[in-house]
């Protein structure tokens, strides 16, 4: 017997749609323009025969009959797109690929790769890099790193670590000193990482420092450059401490602060909950998870109140 399905455009519009409450967002997701996921949407209450949304103000509700709908359809897409994941693999299901941030792959992820192998030495990795979160609903990849607050109702968070900021230099450019004085900056360059450009602003504020002026100085592409940059005494880094505590360790750099300033943020990686008993990923969750506590180090006097 052949089986009845809604069309399947529609169904994908659908999908975004409630996944986002926007159509505006699913239009982005799609590549299609916002007219055109209403009508995928109304041609689907049609071939239903009962409505998914109501409009309250500018946003979307799902209906109690969308809501239950979208719960089904979610699962559906997820199973589809990790069965397809496997095919694009090329039928591999024991390499994982991995989404983070640039710097968090070089400073965080990549150093302890190798001690995973040594667990697990059947399971090969694909690192894909971008400066914005990748989204395991990509075929992309299988988990990926996010920073935020962890609110992301359609991934399975696991929390890694808090986002920490301080601003570190060469030891000879300390020179002994602090940061706790707006004269402190008279002869010092502030560098900043062009996707990260409100750091500095934000630990100045922190610090009671709004005098000093918080976008001047010089510009590089990522982070990792900021703290070679750095390193080479071109002048202060904000840094975040999960970032360059081999640096600090061996004094390449030194902290200009007391403490660093802990941000409302913090590292999470994610995956799709239907993908929750896959055993690559699951292995790599429980190992990665506990790697970085069992390598956390002891509260200090580091610390600083939460901004």
């Amino acid at each position: 017997m052949a089986r009845r399905l809604p069309p399947l455009n529609s169904l994908r519009a659908f999908e975004a749609a409630a996944r986002h409450e926007s159509v505006s967002a699913a239009a982005r997701e799609l590549f299609v323009t916002h007219g055109a996921v209403s009508r995928h949407v109304a041609k689907l209450e049609e071939y239903l025969g009962t409505r998914l949304f109501v409009r309250e103000g500018s946003h979307l509700k799902l209906t109690h009959d969308g809501e239950a709908y979208s719960a089904g359809l979610s699962q559906v897409f997820d199973q589809l797109h990790a069965l397809t994941a496997v095919r694009v693999a090329g039928g591999k299901s024991d390499t994982l690929r991995i989404g983070c941030y640039p710097t968090f792959a070089d400073k965080v992820l990549i150093p302890r790769l190798a001690q995973f192998r040594q667990v697990f030495p059947d399971i090969g990795f694909q690192i894909e890099t971008s400066h914005n979160a990748l989204d395991p609903h990509d075929l992309e990849v299988d988990v990926a790193i996010r920073l935020g607050t962890g609110d992301w109702p359609d991934l399975a968070c696991h929390y890694l670590f808090d986002e920490e900021l301080v601003p570190v230099g060469s030891p000879s450019l300390l020179c002994g000193r602090k940061l706790t004085d707006a004269r402190d900056f008279e002869h010092l360059v502030l560098l900043h990482a062009q996707h990260r450009p409100n750091d500095w602003e934000n630990w100045l504020r922190s610090a009671g420092l709004t005098q000093v002026d918080a976008h001047g100085g010089m510009r590089f592409d990522h982070s990792g450059m900021v703290y070679q940059a750095a390193i080479n005494g071109l002048g202060v880094a904000m840094a975040q401490t999960a970032h360059v505590r081999e640096e600090l360790a061996q004094q390449r750099l030194v902290p200009f602060a007391d403490s660093p300033m802990k941000t409302k943020r913090a590292y999470y990686l994610v995956h799709l909950p239907s993908r929750a008993r896959d055993p690559v990923i699951s292995a790599f969750v429980r190992w990665f998870t506990g790697e970085l506590v069992a390598q956390r180090p002891p509260e200090t006097s580091m610390r600083a109140p939460v901004t």
